[in-house]
């Protein structure tokens, strides 16, 4: 038998329990949808960004993040401090980080400067090779790259380096320009 007072607990409990319920379903806050098709023709600021691109199978194909983008709409051309770029394949992850990024108007060329490390993963196998410069051009459509400054690529164990670098991201093919001069380790 339930007295008088444990009665009282209880409903007590289930009357404070709907109001906990009620003033939290009230204080939800909305998200704003998320931002498409800005003007390029507008001088605009984003900070803490986060751009991401779908293939046609709605799959992630290239996600972009990075503190800070500017329009320059005279120039037609936006300005990236720190970018940090993947781009999802069968197979492999390019991973690209750079100082700074340029990016044309048409979103099709993509110029990394400074500090340019670009990493190919193959999930896998395990496979790596990480390929550094100081300059980098990417057409995006192609996925192909271009750089004619001193490149050095690192496997783990092997090492080039080289003056100029044509890559070919779908196909996985590099071209080392000239000055090639290779590292390799025997097992």
């Amino acid at each position: 038998m339930i007295t008088r007072k444990t009665r009282r607990g209880i409903v007590a409990l289930v009357l404070l329990t709907a109001v906990s319920f009620w003033v939290s379903r009230q204080q939800e806050i909305d998200i704003p949808d998320p931002v498409s098709g800005l003007d390029t023709k507008l001088n605009y600021v984003l900070r803490d960004f986060e751009l991401q691109f779908f293939d046609e199978n709605g799959q992630p194909s290239i996600n972009m993040r990075a503190p800070v983008l500017r329009n320059d709409p005279k120039r037609q051309l936006g300005t990236i401090e720190n970018p940090v770029v993947r781009l999802n394949q069968a197979g492999a992850v390019w991973d690209m980080m750079a100082d700074t990024a340029t990016v044309t108007a048409d979103k099709e060329h993509v110029q990394l400067i400074g500090k340019v490390v670009v990493k190919r993963n193959e999930p896998a196998s395990g496979r790596w090779v990480e390929i550094t410069t100081r300059e980098v051009q990417i057409e995006v459509t192609p996925q192909t790259a271009v750089s004619d400054q001193p490149v050095r690529m690192f496997d783990g164990l092997n090492q080039l380096d080289a003056i100029g670098l044509e890559l070919d991201m779908k196909t996985k093919l590099f071209t080392l320009k000239q000055q090639v001069k290779a590292t390799y380790v025997v097992n």
